[in-house]
C-alpha cells in the first residue's frame, strides 16, 4: 500500500466518517451505514453497493443544483437513507422524492425523515418502474446501479421530455451522458489523495 492510498484509509477517510456521525447525531438521524446489496436480500445485478455520501459534498454539490434548478422537485434515485433527501430539504428543494429498490433502506429513510413527510414522497420499486412526475425536475445519482439500467433511466427522461437537472457523482458511465449538454463540473483533489467529480447535465 503506497503512503497516499495508507494515509487515506487510515486518517482522512476516518475523518469525514467521524464528521459525518457527528452531523447524524445533530440531525437526530442515522444515516451513516454501508450494506451490500446481499445484506438486503437483493441480487448484485440489480446495482450497487449502498454507501452514504459525505455531508461535506452533498452540502456543496445540492447548494449549486438549487442555483442552477431553484423551482423544481428533487428526485433521489437510490435514496438509501436519505442522506441526499435531508440536505436537499436544508439547501431549500420544497419536495422529495427518494427511490430505491430496497424495503429496508425505505423504511429506514422514512424514518429519517419522519418530521418532514409533508415535503417527503418514499417509493419502493425498481427506477424502471417508476414514473417521474410532471414539471422540473433535479435528479441526483451516486451510481445507484450499472451502465445498462442508467442508460434506460435516460431513455425513460428522453421520451417523455422532462426538464431540469441531473447530477452525476462520481460518474462511472459518463459515456451514457455524451449527447446530454454538460452544464458544469466540480472537482475535488482531497489533499492529493483521491480525487472526486460531480457532472451537472440537463435532462
Amino acid at each position: 500500500m503506497g503512503l497516499s492510498k495508507f494515509l487515506q484509509a487510515n486518517f482522512y477517510v476516518p475523518i469525514l466518517h467521524w464528521l459525518d456521525w457527528y452531523e447524524d447525531i445533530k440531525r437526530g438521524v442515522s444515516t451513516q451505514k454501508n450494506f451490500e446489496l446481499s445484506e438486503l436480500g437483493l441480487s448484485g445485478h440489480l446495482g450497487n453497493k449502498y454507501q452514504p455520501l459525505g455531508y461535506r459534498r452533498l452540502k456543496e454539490v445540492i447548494k449549486l443544483a438549487r442555483i442552477l434548478n431553484p423551482r423544481s422537485t428533487f428526485v433521489d434515485v437510490g435514496c438509501g437513507l436519505g442522506r441526499p433527501i435531508l440536505v436537499a430539504l436544508e439547501m431549500g428543494f420544497q419536495h422529495a422524492i427518494g427511490i430505491d429498490i430496497s424495503s429496508e433502506l425505505i423504511k429506514g429513510c422514512k424514518k429519517n425523515t419522519h418530521n418532514k413527510s409533508n415535503r417527503v414522497e418514499l417509493f419502493c420499486c425498481d427506477s424502471n418502474d417508476y414514473n417521474f412526475p410532471p414539471g422540473t425536475l433535479t435528479i441526483f445519482l451516486f451510481n445507484p446501479f450499472d451502465k445498462q439500467r442508467i442508460a434506460k433511466l435516460i431513455d425513460k427522461l428522453r421520451s417523455i421530455q422532462y426538464r431540469g437537472l441531473i447530477i452525476y457523482f462520481n460518474p462511472r458511465h459518463e459515456v451514457i451522458f455524451k449527447k446530454k449538454r454538460l452544464i458544469t463540473e466540480l472537482r475535488w483533489q482531497n489533499f492529493g489523495l483521491f480525487e472526486e467529480r460531480c457532472h451537472f447535465y440537463e435532462i
